[in-house]
C-alpha cells in the first residue's frame, strides 16, 4: 500500500467494519510512537460506533497531554488487502482533525513493513 507522505506525516487509507457496517478513513497516520490504534469519535458515529454504558474509559498520555478514550472490538480492520479480525481499537479525541493513528498493537502483531525509500507499508 503507497503511504502518503506530507513533509511531515505519513498517512494511509483504511477501513473499519463495525456490526456490518464500514467506513474508508482517511489521512490514517502511521504513528510508531503510538502503542494504541486510536480513531476519532465522529468518524465512528457514520458506523454506528458509539460509546455504550458499560464501555471501559480509560486516560491516554501523549506529548500533547492526556485525553480520555473507551475501547471497542470492530469486525475488522482492513489495510490494503490485509484484513484483521475482531480487533481492539481506542476510541477518543485526535488533536487537529486527525481521523485516526495506526499504532503499534496492530503493526507489530501483524508484521506490517514500513519501507521508507518507497513510501509503502506491507505485511
Amino acid at each position: 500500500m503507497k503511504i502518503n507522505y506530507d513533509g511531515q506525516l505519513m498517512t494511509i487509507s483504511l477501513t473499519v467494519k463495525f456490526r456490518g457496517k464500514s467506513v474508508q478513513i482517511n489521512n490514517v497516520i502511521i504513528d510508531t510512537g503510538s502503542s494504541h490504534t486510536i480513531f476519532s469519535p465522529d468518524i465512528l458515529e457514520e458506523i454506528g460506533l458509539v460509546y455504550e454504558n458499560g464501555d471501559a474509559i480509560y486516560e491516554a498520555y501523549g506529548i500533547g497531554g492526556s485525553a480520555p478514550f473507551f475501547t471497542k472490538v470492530v469486525d475488522s480492520i482492513q489495510i490494503d488487502s490485509e484484513i484483521i479480525s475482531n480487533i481492539e481499537i481506542d476510541v477518543g479525541i485526535l488533536p487537529k482533525n486527525h481521523q485516526g493513528l495506526l499504532g503499534l498493537d496492530i503493526l507489530l502483531s501483524h508484521s506490517f513493513i514500513i519501507d521508507l525509500k518507497n513510501l509503502e507499508l506491507y505485511v
